[in-house]
């Protein structure tokens, strides 16, 4: 285990080393004494037309959720996720442990499998898949329900191991942007609508749904309930043109459905 000072003075010249060699590469995994670490890069985004129209659509509807959060400064973005993560361990929540938290990289103890592949494999069982979407629905609303987020929570940044649910990467800072509870409005959206674009089996998608409602905070349940009946002209227009839909398209209808039952 990496527990001392003298383990990171001896880790951080091979992490150092590796970088020389795989500079090209945002993210990957390599073994020191016996344990699986991940190494980070900073990335930059890029802002493009869509982001320009989110941009406009917020301001002309007065809504933050559509404001665009693109990363400009990946350094700073680093830095604010090394910090959110100490953070989230501090207040109970499971991500992965930061190693070295450097101003051109992290290094991270692995947190698992991607739950968007150990949840469409074959070789995982449906009662296994029943247990691990029971246990990211608990995660995610015992994260809400103490008042914080993740930013993005789709099933490709929620890892499974040893019978424990990780969240990770945290580099989309929404504070400049929305309220915590804006942020956990944009959450519960994101993650519904993650389960109906990723997942295959409609019956574990109703099952991860329910268990997540009867584990969020009621008022945080009607406030999601609340924001998604902001939208039914949005939702009456999306289904009117359903079968031509691509894959975003349709979970975005699919969600916006969902919130209607309620």
């Amino acid at each position: 285990m990496i527990d001392n000072t003298m383990d990171t003075l001896r880790l951080q010249p091979i992490v150092e080393q590796l970088l020389t060699i795989q500079s090209y590469r945002r993210t990957f995994s390599f073994e020191f004494e016996g344990e699986k670490l991940w190494v980070k890069q900073p990335e930059i985004g890029e802002a493009n037309i869509w982001h320009t129209l989110a941009l406009l659509f917020s301001k002309v509807l007065k809504n933050n959720f559509f404001k665009p959060t693109v990363v400009t400064d990946p350094k700073a973005s680093l830095a604010y996720e090394a910090k959110k993560l100490a953070f989230l361990k501090t207040q109970r929540v499971n991500v992965p442990e930061v190693i070295i938290a450097h101003e051109n990289y992290l290094v991270l103890k692995d947190g698992g499998v991607p739950l968007s592949s150990l949840l469409n494999q074959d070789e995982t069982t449906l009662d296994e898949k029943i247990e691990i979407c029971n246990k990211l629905s608990a995660a995610l609303a015992d994260m809400h329900n103490k008042g914080l987020y993740h930013s993005r929570p789709a099933l490709r940044d929620i890892t499974y191991k040893e019978g424990k649910i990780y969240f990770m990467d945290f580099e989309e800072n929404l504070e400049p942007t929305l309220t915590p509870q804006e942020a956990i409005i944009r959450d519960g959206f994101i993650f519904v609508h993650a389960l109906y674009r990723k997942l295959h089996s409609p019956e574990l998608i109703a099952i991860t749904l329910e268990s997540y409602h009867r584990s969020l905070r009621p008022d945080l349940w009607d406030n999601l309930v609340s924001e998604g009946s902001r939208y039914r002209l949005t939702y009456l227009l999306i289904r009117s043109i359903k079968r031509f839909l691509g894959k975003d398209g349709l979970a975005i209808y699919q969600t916006l459905h969902y919130f209607r039952k309620f």
